[in-house]
């Protein structure tokens, strides 16, 4: 058996629309008509036979002919007549526009696609998306063309419409798009940008075929101008296109400087290219960093997690980082703006602090690495500090739809990270459904655990009556308007329901207690009793962003959040944080103080750990890791039951 030829991973075709003659449904007693245009997936060559997988009316069929005077070649449009299965006539290869360019971006609503040097196609309606993989092809969909694919031929109609969309191969995960954003990650619109570096620098215009050198440490500025993007060196006029710009550096060993933002350590420095395209928003830019997987985590790994963290915990954090981008690249959320993540929380944060040896050391020791379960991959969230327990994953954010809780996820379930203080070798748990016990824990700070070495360990703020208020009016409203859903107003019938929350709030604050709490301890339902009504606060993040112990929001004087490590007797008064902007964790109880006429007077909040709780905790990590865990091990911690495999 010799095949003549077939397409390495991804194949796809709709002929519904492509086809100009009629084609009549194929039985065992019928002749097709002649078929104008049929996709050529493979053939193979059997005996005195060829057997061709052509895809026809959208559909992947097999036909065989003895007649090898004339060979369709895989991936070409062909014109026949066949008889049954048999191949009774070939009439030619037909022409069809077709491309193979890079997908800058894709919008599932508007049903266009952009391609590097062809621009916004629209598709067609009734197109199609096949993969071929191992000679067998199968039909797929939009979702699976990814955002930086170049292995995609893209196929149109004579409106010049896409029809078929063919992916040839499995498209590789080792490179990241980043979209980039201004100062403090504020905003994805540059007005200016500035690049320079120490070998030199390329701008390319890709649609012009132009390449432009830059000098060694001379600074290019790019603008967005009525003519379009305007790229100047030391005021002279270097280049303008209304298509995408690039910036590269001379090198892979090569890393470029963007001197119009700051990060953390100063003016950033990047590995990759850069595409620079003008923005939505009139005179701004976009900018999008594509980077090797492992370069991007050079410097994500070191803005996660410090390197006194020590390099197993480095290790773990390369790996569960690695795996939520690979979760981002697959997810397409920002498939639209043309890149896999942004820079900042919203995805990992990335490049705020400068690589450093130990980081790379860790990337590089587990290259490729990620972590699935049953062959999917690990939902590979992470927070900086647990305070005894972690959360469940379904009892902190909500399904699609709104559903809450969600569906469980086993290895992301609540857990003790609490040693027991009679055996350190034993885990220690308690009743997190109880009130009194849970106000017990987080108030003793002699208790140790995975994270005990965090100052977030266990914490304690106070609020007088007005600034409770104060702060709850500041924030309820804005959390209504962001997740209404969750943010509920208890109705005459005493049912919690969606509902506008008044101009003046909830009044007075007469009372508030939580309703619900997750497996770990977390509250998930908080009550807050007022003179305007009663009101549910759902899910960890709109509590923390409701009771935000800061002055902004307080309006009072300066709001203190007392912090101890883990076997403490006391809160160490010397890492006191003033006006934190937010409640460190839903991993809380508190005292209420009345006065003689049983009003509240104040609110003291008792609580341990910074972070939402679910997956790894980081301080957690790095404590395992000192004290003799591999990196290997500290993932099993905190994804029970994960499976380390190579992605690439």
């Amino acid at each position: 058996m010799r095949k003549f030829a077939s397409l390495a991973v991804a194949v796809a075709l709709s002929l519904s629309t492509v086809m100009s003659a009629p084609v009549l449904a194929q039985d065992d007693n019928k002749a097709m008509d002649g078929i104008s245009k049929a996709y050529v997936l493979s053939a193979t060559e059997e005996g005195s036979a060829v057997t061709y997988q052509m895809i026809v009316g959208g559909k992947v069929q097999t036909f065989y002919t003895h007649n090898k005077s004339f060979a369709a070649q895989p991936g070409s449009f062909v014109s026949f007549k066949a008889q049954q299965d048999r191949i009774v006539d070939f009439r030619d290869t037909v022409a069809v526009q077709s491309v193979n360019e890079k997908i800058m971006s894709k919008d599932t609503t508007g049903k266009t696609l952009d391609l590097e040097l062809s621009g916004t196609v629209q598709l067609a309606n009734g197109y199609q998306v096949y993969q071929s993989l191992n000679g067998q092809s199968v039909q797929k969909s939009l979702n699976d063309v990814f955002v930086g694919a170049e292995n995609v031929n893209v196929f149109f109609n004579e409106l010049g419409q896409v029809d078929l969309i063919v992916i040839d191969g499995i498209t590789p995960t080792d490179t990241m798009r980043v979209g980039i954003m201004t100062n403090g990650f504020a905003s994805l619109d540059h007005t200016q940008l500035d690049f320079r570096s120490g070998d030199g620098l390329k701008v390319v215009d890709k649609k012009a075929g132009q390449t432009f050198d830059v000098a060694p440490n001379a600074v290019v500025t790019f603008v967005q101008t009525a003519t379009g993007v305007k790229a100047t060196v030391g005021g002279v006029e270097l280049h303008t296109s209304t298509s995408r710009l690039y910036v590269e550096p001379v090198s892979d060993a090569s890393t470029v400087q963007i001197t119009t933002f700051k990060r953390a350590y100063g003016n950033p420095n990047y590995r990759g290219t850069f595409e620079i395209t003008p923005a939505a928003a009139a005179g701004k830019l976009n900018l999008i960093n594509e980077v090797n997987m492992e370069q991007y985590l050079y410097q994500v790994v070191p803005s996660e997690m410090p390197a006194s963290f020590g390099l197993e915990a480095l290790k773990a954090q390369s790996v569960a980082a690695r795996t939520y981008a690979m979760s981002d690249y697959f997810s397409n959320r920002y498939a639209k703006r043309g890149f896999h993540v942004d820079d900042s929380t919203l995805s990992q944060v990335y490049n705020n602090s400068a690589e450093s040896p130990l980081h790379t050391q860790a990337v590089n020791a587990t290259a490729g690495m990620i972590m699935e379960e049953n062959g999917t991959l690990v939902d590979a969230r992470y927070y900086s500090t647990s305070g005894g327990y972690g959360a469940a994953k379904h009892e902190v954010w909500s399904d699609a739809g709104n559903i809450y809780p969600g569906v469980p996820i086993p290895y992301l379930s609540a857990r003790s990270f609490t040693y027991d203080p009679t055996d350190s070798s034993k885990i220690y748990n308690i009743n997190t459904q109880d009130e009194a016990a849970l106000n017990t824990f987080y108030k003793d700070l002699t208790l140790n655990g995975y994270d005990s070495a965090s100052y977030y360990f266990r914490w304690k703020v106070g609020f007088s009556k007005l600034e409770l208020e104060n702060t709850i009016n500041q924030n309820l409203a804005g959390r209504y308007a962001a997740d209404p859903a969750f943010i509920l107003t208890k109705d005459a019938a005493g049912n919690f329901v969606q509902k506008a929350i008044p101009a003046t709030g909830i009044g007075q604050l007469k009372n508030l207690y939580v309703a619900k709490r997750g497996q770990g301890g977390n509250m998930m339902e908080l009550v807050v009793e007022g003179t305007t009504g009663t009101y549910k606060i759902v899910k960890e993040y709109n509590i923390r962003f409701t009771i935000r112990p800061s002055k902004t929001f307080t309006l009072g004087q300066d709001v203190s959040l007392y912090r101890a490590k883990g076997g403490s007797t006391a809160y160490d008064l010397g890492y006191t944080l003033k006006n934190y902007t937010i409640l460190p964790s839903a991993f809380a109880t508190f005292d209420i103080a009345r006065d003689a006429n049983g009003t509240v007077s104040s609110v003291t909040f008792f609580g341990g750990g910074n972070g939402h709780g679910v997956g790894m905790s980081q301080y957690g990590a790095s404590m395992l890791g000192l004290s003799g865990w591999s990196y290997d091990q500290i993932l099993n911690a905190y994804y029970n039951g994960m499976e380390l495999v190579q992605a690439y």
